[in-house]
């Protein structure tokens, strides 16, 4: 049980099954520790409600049953996914802007990039299979997306339009591999068959549903953070009020 307690969200350890799901929470160290670490700096330096809401969605990517559900189910892993991006969002908006900030482009390449090859099915089953391997990969894709978000959201005045069409670029390839996910002949991630067969799914279901929170959801979170940003930066400026009190 302690073995259980202590190990990764990987596809081989204590996987949540319809009957006790909920009970499949995940302390491992690689990902508790540093959550903590990161809870305590915020709580010191930050004291925002953005930030912390952002590691809150961590949190619950990470932490929760949620985990090993993403172990179990690939839509499961779509939705960890959705929470892990969204909750760097949040920390990199609740974030100082710096002299020198990332350019969107270059962040929005390495971003994707990592998107697509965590999705390579290769690498996807390796990923859950080996613990070395599911912590770097981890590691990087929120290094990626905190880089990403920080370079869009946080844009100065001369590459925002550089992030706004960084966001749609975005929008637009992660809609294509969530469209291929969803309308592909054959299951693509064999390991999850079983867990999807447990829980009353045919495996080609399960990615299905996966790919269509990505292609959905995904796109409409991206597309509601580009309208939002387009609203913020190019809305003409407020007029001063005048005071209409007479003169004496």
């Amino acid at each position: 049980m302690f073995e259980d307690l202590m190990s990764l969200c990987l596809a081989g350890s204590l996987p949540a099954l319809p009957q006790d799901w909920w009970q499949a929470w995940s302390l491992a160290p690689a990902t508790l520790l540093p959550l903590l670490g990161l809870l305590a700096w915020l709580l010191v330096h930050r004291r925002k409600p953005l930030p912390l809401a952002g590691w809150t969605l961590l949190a619950l990517a990470l932490v929760s049953p949620l985990c090993r559900l993403a172990a179990t189910l690939a839509s499961a892993h779509m939705a960890q996914l959705m929470l892990l991006l969204a909750g760097m969002a949040l920390l990199a908006l609740g974030s100082s802007p710096r002299a020198h900030m990332p350019r969107p482009g270059p962040a929005a390449a390495v971003h994707g990039a990592l998107l697509w090859l965590w999705h390579w099915p290769p690498l996807y089953a390796a990923v859950l299979e080996q613990p070395g391997l599911h912590v770097a990969a981890l590691a990087l894709l929120l290094a990626s997306a905190w880089w990403f978000w920080r370079a869009v959201l946080l844009a100065p005045l001369p590459q925002r339009g550089a992030a706004l069409l960084a966001l749609l670029a975005t929008m637009a390839h992660t809609g294509l591999l969530g469209a291929l996910l969803t309308f592909a002949g054959q299951p693509l991630y064999t390991l999850q068959a079983a867990g999807a067969r447990a829980w009353g799914l045919e495996p080609l279901q399960d990615q299905q549903l996966a790919g269509l929170l990505m292609w959905v959801v995904g796109a409409l979170g991206y597309l509601l953070a580009a309208v939002a940003l387009a609203l913020r930066w190019f809305a003409p400026p407020a007029r001063p009020v005048r005071d209409a009190t007479p003169a004496h």
